[in-house]
């Protein structure tokens, strides 16, 4: 996994409280981590914004940034740098350019097959019908 040069003063986080049972000191301590960074701030070509921003559309809010959070982890740094780990790896697999498909030809025995299954269904539907 190659990491993109993101930079962290350009980087907002928030704490909140996490849902879910918890347990002791639930109530007092903000574990769950959510942070923003705008597209327009990220290290990466102009090209790979534009790509980011379509394939991140569900992850980016009106202000143009991308938006993660991240609860699982019981310790405010831990989930810290998972949503980070998480942010790094969205921006990564959204940039990356798809390997082009080489269309195939179906073997000769899978069009055997196929045919010979057509037959059988017409055949019993032929079956069917009155004369």
């Amino acid at each position: 996994m190659n990491f993109i040069n993101i930079p962290s003063e350009k980087i907002k986080f928030k704490a909140a409280r996490a849902s879910g049972p918890g347990g002791q000191r639930t109530n007092r301590r903000s574990t769950k981590v959510e942070l923003w960074i705008a597209v327009g701030d990220l290290l990466i070509t102009d090209a790979e914004k534009k790509m980011a921003r379509e394939k991140l559309a569900h992850h980016i809010n009106h202000n143009d940034e991308i938006w993660v959070t991240e609860e699982e982890e019981r310790s405010q740094e831990m989930n810290r740098d998972k949503a980070l780990a998480r942010l790094n790896e969205m921006i990564e697999n959204a940039i990356r350019i798809p390997a082009p498909r080489i269309p195939t030809e179906p073997p000769r025995y899978a069009k055997e097959k196929r045919i010979r299954e057509k037959k059988i269904v017409s055949r019993k539907k032929e079956e069917r019908r009155t004369i």
